[in-house]
């Protein structure tokens, strides 16, 4: 059964339409608020589905699936980036899931305005995994 990545190709998309869409300028500060909290609700729910995706594709590809039941966010995204299906290696990956990690506590301005900050980098690598998914599921 082919990996079905539409859901993952939806969420790129919408990261990218609500990023620039929270860049362009508003008259009204609600909504400027707005649309920067809609990016950055975008990017968890984007950043939670690669990893996803990621897992997925590597237990329909890897000699022993099951190696992956319990393998953790380190290793898999370790074996992501020696598979090339990765953009960015470990440590970028971990900055990716520390933001992600900083949107799920008490609201702050500062907070959100890093992590909005860091959308730009991690569309850059969720794009490249979604084109290399998309790539290599053809064969599948």
């Amino acid at each position: 059964m082919p990996l079905d990545l539409s859901p993952f190709d939806r969420a790129v998309s919408q990261l990218e339409t609500f990023y620039d869409l929270s860049l362009q300028p508003q008259d009204q500060p609600v909504m400027s608020e707005a649309l920067r909290m809609a990016a950055i609700q975008a990017f968890e729910y984007t950043y939670e589905l690669s990893v996803k995706m990621l897992r997925r594709f590597l237990e329909m590809t890897e000699p022993n699936p099951a190696a992956l039941d319990d393998a953790t966010f380190q290793s898999l995204i370790r074996l992501g980036s020696e598979r090339g299906l990765l953009k960015s290696d470990l440590p970028v990956w971990m900055d990716f899931r520390r933001q992600r990690g900083t949107t799920s506590h008490a609201y702050d301005a500062a907070k959100a305005a890093q992590v909005h900050a860091a959308i730009p980098a991690f569309l850059a690598d969720a794009r490249f995994l979604l084109d290399e998914l998309h790539r290599r599921s053809e064969g599948l």
